[in-house]
C-alpha cells in the first residue's frame, strides 16, 4: 500500500471511529460530575490499535472536543482533551505491541502494564486534577472516589484489548488482504 493510501485509510478509520466514540460517549454513557461510565474507549482503543499512536491520540482528542462542543455536560476544558489524546496514544502503543508480540501471555502482561499506567496517569491523576480545578473540589477526595471506577475500567480495557488483538485485528487484516 502506498504512503498516500495508508494515510487516507488511517484518516478514514480515525474519522469513522471518532464518530462512533462521540455517539457512544454522549448518548450511551452515564456521565456524572466527576466520572463517566461508558464504552467509548472501545472505539478509541480500536483506532489506536489499528492506526498507531498519533491517530489514536487524534481520535481520543477529537472525541472529547467534538463531544464537548456539540453535546456539553459542563464547561469545555482543554485539559480533558489533552488527557484523551494521551489515552489514545497509549492505546496506539498497544497496537504496535499487538503487531510485534505474538505470545498472548506477553501481550496480556503488556496490556495490563499500559492500561494501569493509562488509568493511573490519565484518569486518576490528570482527570482528577482537572475536575478539582474546575469545580474547586479537594483533589484527594475526588481521587479516592474515582479509584473503584478506574479499577473496573482497567479490567474491562484489558479484556477488550485482548479481544481486539485476538479477533478484530486478524479479521480486518484478512479483509484488507482481499482488497
Amino acid at each position: 500500500m502506498s504512503k498516500t493510501n495508508k494515510y487516507l485509510v488511517s484518516l478514514a478509520v480515525t474519522a469513522v471511529l471518532t464518530a462512533v466514540a462521540v455517539i457512544i460517549s454522549r448518548f450511551l454513557s452515564i456521565n456524572l460530575w466527576n466520572m463517566s461510565i461508558g464504552f467509548s474507549f472501545v472505539a478509541i482503543m480500536l483506532c489506536g490499535m489499528l492506526t498507531g499512536t498519533i491517530w489514536g491520540g487524534v481520535c481520543g482528542a477529537l472525541t472529547d472536543f467534538i463531544g464537548a462542543i456539540l453535546f456539553p455536560f459542563g464547561p469545555y476544558f482543554p485539559g480533558f482533551t489533552a488527557t484523551a489524546f494521551l489515552s489514545g496514544v497509549l492505546f496506539g502503543v498497544l497496537g504496535i505491541a499487538a503487531k510485534k508480540i505474538k505470545s498472548t501471555p506477553k501481550f496480556i502482561a503488556l496490556c495490563i502494564a499500559v492500561i494501569v499506567v493509562k488509568e493511573v496517569v490519565c484518569s486518576l491523576l490528570l482527570n482528577t486534577l482537572w475536575i478539582s480545578m474546575l469545580y474547586g473540589s479537594p483533589f484527594f477526595t475526588v481521587f479516592v472516589t474515582r479509584i473503584p471506577l478506574s479499577a473496573v475500567t482497567a479490567v474491562l480495557e484489558t479484556l477488550f484489548a485482548v479481544i481486539v488483538k485476538a479477533s478484530i485485528i486478524p479479521a480486518l487484516t484478512k479483509e484488507k488482504g482481499k482488497m
